[in-house]
């Protein structure tokens, strides 16, 4: 990295004294409080920079000045201030962001760069109109409005109508109702109506907006099942509840055979449970959809388990600081919440293999999260799945295969969940397992998420198939933040021979992921446990130039 001469150093309007009493401002953070490291790193370069030694500010003088590295530190064996550079500069940059946002001075450190700048900050005033509550009104004068907020999800299923003649299969329309209440109470993030409470409109029927108000829910799931006299046909919806939209349904038809009827409503639960449930299941996308404006305006108005599954779509940083910092506060409100227990333990995970985090350590950070959860409920099925991936991180392979395959015996998974697992088995090394579950969840729920077809990429590439590795890899959509997409294109290109295609994505890497550049096995390793993939990948990159 280069040095700036000390005459091109702008101070702004500026004194020394403002400067360093920014720097203490920041350092006394709850951010900076937590790292030492990055801490010593930002006040050595500063003090150094007001000194005016900025040409000393290099890899080696930091190493030993900042970071208390041996006399005979090599920065080009040890990558250690690089890699903390790039954590300084996401921390700064959530700093400013947050507690920071109205400081009037702001400290950046530029990629390229060890030596501080010190600029004006422009504020952008925030919005502080506050998105009006929902409320549901029941038509009934009666009756007061109900009012609640829209990231606390609420369903009830409603009796099924029974359209067979003279009331046949009569068990089996109510099995349904009760059935598909108990499954979806094992979802982690829904709320459920007990169904005795909707049997009064098992005959009564009513505008769905009113049955929304009267039991305060947000989506209702409602069918009907009638026969022919070869096949039995059930057909199942979903409703949003304040306008009285339907924004999902699908129809089921099965042979009547009366000896597999229970056989038969124990797959279409399963089926409903896997499409609508999860976090890109209908039911929580249709609420991000809802409340997305409001969400980017005001964190108040939604939970922080709303925030992860929209951070798990776009994965910026941006979304991922504000996920945490809500997940953060949730528990300390409530630390024994299994739920945000095991969403920011995943995030820590997540953020990790990314570049992201800030932590110390956030692998055990998050396996401390994660095992605290299982304490408290041991039959988690999501606490398991994200216990399978802490030891992924761990490099601890058969362990994580046991939690993947535990998850799958605990009971009905949602579409996320078996994407969830079949990108795990991919990180494991298990590519044919991966491909099944993978092929499920997307054949359940064509949305999802960009990392999905990262999983079918690792399966096609380590086989050699790289046309098809390159079709998946041209599907992954994600933020720019991420530095996964350029170089997996840029790997397959490399085995292709496309190498003027590839130049973009190189260039993308080299300027905008030197830190994750040099140390590219490693970031690799956290979360592929093959290590001939890696290397297999890191051959395909070398051979379009990436250094």
């Amino acid at each position: 990295m280069t040095s700036i001469p000390k005459e091109n150093i702008k101070l702004s309007e500026y004194t020394e004294n403002e400067i360093l009493a920014e720097l203490e401002h920041i350092l006394s953070s709850d951010l900076f409080s937590r790292s030492s490291v990055l801490s010593n790193f930002l006040k050595f370069i500063v003090e150094e920079t007001l000194k005016g030694n900025t040409d000393e500010l290099k890899e080696y003088t930091i190493a030993v000045g900042a970071l208390g590295k041996s006399d005979d530190f090599n920065p080009q064996i040890d990558a250690i201030v690089r890699i903390h550079a790039g954590r300084l500069r996401r921390l700064l940059n959530e700093y400013y962001l947050g507690p920071g946002i109205k400081d009037a001075l702001k400290i950046e450190v530029v990629k390229g760069t060890y030596v501080p700048m010190f600029r004006v900050q422009l504020i952008n005033q925030p919005n502080n109109t506050k998105p009006e509550p929902v409320v549901k009104v029941d038509t009934n004068a009666s009756n007061k409005p109900v009012v609640y907020s829209r990231s606390k999800l609420t369903l009830a299923i409603l009796p099924f109508r029974n359209l067979c003649p003279d009331d046949e299969y009569q068990f089996f329309v109510d099995g349904f109702g009760e059935e598909l209440t108990r499954i979806f109470s094992t979802f982690h993030d829904i709320a459920v109506v007990a169904h005795y409470s909707t049997l009064r409109y098992a005959k009564n029927y009513e505008d769905i907006r009113v049955i929304g108000s009267n039991l305060g829910v947000h989506y209702l799931i409602n069918g009907s099942v009638k026969r022919s006299s070869k096949e039995i046909i059930v057909n199942v919806g979903l409703l949003e509840t304040m306008n009285g939209m339907q924004i999902w349904t699908k129809t089921y038809t099965h042979n009547l055979k009366k000896d597999q009827i229970i056989d038969i409503q124990d797959q279409i639960n399963n089926d409903v449970f896997a499409i609508l449930s999860g976090e890109y299941g209908f039911i929580v996308r249709d609420t991000i959809r809802i409340v997305d404006n409001e969400m980017k305006q005001d964190l108040q108005s939604f939970d922080a388990i709303l925030w992860n599954y929209r951070t798990q779509v776009t994965h910026s940083v941006e979304d991922y600081m504000k996920s945490r910092k809500a997940l953060e506060k949730a528990l300390q409100n409530d630390p024994n919440n299994v739920m945000c227990l095991v969403v920011l333990g995943d995030t820590y995970l997540f953020s990790y293999s990314l570049g992201y985090t800030d932590l110390e350590d956030p692998v055990n950070e998050a396996y401390k999260l994660i095992s605290k959860a299982l304490r408290i409920a041991p039959l988690s099925q999501y606490a398991h799945l994200i216990h399978g991936w802490a030891n992924i991180y761990l490099g601890k392979k058969k362990e994580a295969i046991e939690a993947f395959e535990y998850t799958l015996q605990l009971g009905p998974t949602s579409s996320s969940d078996k994407g969830g697992l079949g990108f795990g088995f991919a990180c494991v090394g298990e590519y044919s397992r991966s491909l099944t579950l993978l092929q499920e969840a997307i054949d359940l729920n064509p949305y999802c998420p960009w990392w999905y077809y990262m999983g079918f990429f690792f399966d096609y590439y380590q086989k050699g198939n790289f046309k098809e590795a390159l079709k998946y890899a041209q599907k992954i959509d994600v933020s720019e933040d991420v530095f996964l997409q350029p170089l997996l294109r840029a790997a397959v290109m490399g085995k292709l021979g496309l190498h003027l295609e590839a130049q973009a994505d190189v260039k993308t890497l080299n300027e905008k992921f030197p830190e994750i550049v040099a140390n590219l096995n490693s970031y690799l390793r956290t979360f592929l446990l093959d290590q001939s993939l890696v290397d297999e990948i890191i051959n395909g990159a070398k051979k379009v130039g990436l250094n």
